[in-house]
């Protein structure tokens, strides 16, 4: 019994020492605090900022965000937001990003919103053209050109998924509501814009507009006219006049004879 005793006990201590081990493992472990990942101070929107605004101090504050959470080009310094202009809408908790922002031009702010190469073109329209005042700024459109040609009425189009900057003389779109206006200003590249006057003034021009999210394109994938090619015509020949059969007839006047000759 003695031995026995010994045995339990023994065995006792040892399961003792192993449950305190396991437990104080595992109690390390539940308390291990995992080390903070790196964080940067980066601009983000305070307040509603409305295309072509010229960022102020009340637009924007500096925020830490961990670095795996930032996006390219976030605006770090806030220096470098002096002058800037807000290419597109801006809203509150958005993340400040070097492409959506653009310098301040000399003359007004719309001309800060139209991209390197492109050019700003204004249309003429009315409340049918101007699809009945529900464009807004930002927003892509197909441009038609309605002509007459060799007595026809013809329409094509002339270009497609064209960007509005502005609709008469506002570059925002902070009022969602139906607007009629007298003026459209679109973007285009240097090209496009020959394209649009010479459409312009051979006819008139319709605005279509597009689902921001069709990408579709439709000139491009248009097929050229086939070419036409005559087939070769065989020469035709001149035939040959019949030959004109005559006869000879004299004719006698008194003491005169005389010969003719008459066609038959």
């Amino acid at each position: 019994m003695k031995k026995n005793t010994i045995s339990f006990l023994a065995l006792s201590a040892i399961f003792g020492v192993g449950a305190v081990y396991v437990a104080n493992k595992w109690l390390m472990q539940s308390t291990t605090v995992e080390k903070a990942p790196d964080q940067q101070q980066v601009a983000v929107v305070s307040i509603p900022v409305a295309t072509g605004t010229i960022l102020e101090a009340k637009h924007v504050r500096m925020r830490a965000y961990p670095d795996n959470l930032l996006p390219a080009n976030a605006v770090q310094n806030l220096d470098d937001l002096v002058g800037k202009v807000a290419r597109e809408p801006l809203y509150p908790g958005d993340i400040l990003r070097a492409e959506r922002l653009a310098s301040k031009g000399d003359g007004s702010s719309l001309a800060s919103l139209i991209n390197e190469s492109m050019r700003a073109v204004t249309i003429r329209v009315d409340d049918v053209v101007g699809v009945a005042g529900f464009l807004l700024p930002g927003n892509r459109v197909d441009i038609f050109n309605t002509f007459k040609k060799n007595g026809k009425t013809l329409t094509e189009m002339a270009l497609e998924n064209v960007r509005v900057l502005a609709i008469d003389q506002s570059a925002q779109n902070n009022e969602n509501k139906p607007k009629v206006v007298r003026a459209v200003t679109v973007e285009v590249s240097v090209e496009q814009a020959e394209t649009l006057v010479n459409a312009r003034s051979r006819g008139s021009l319709q605005l279509a507009l597009r689902n921001p999210i069709d990408q579709t394109e439709v000139l491009a994938n248009k097929p050229e006219p086939e070419e036409v090619v005559a087939s070769p015509t065989e020469p035709v020949v001149a035939k040959a006049a019949a030959p004109v059969s005559s006869s000879k007839v004299d004719i006698i006047r008194g003491t005169t004879q005389e010969s003719v000759r008459v066609d038959l």
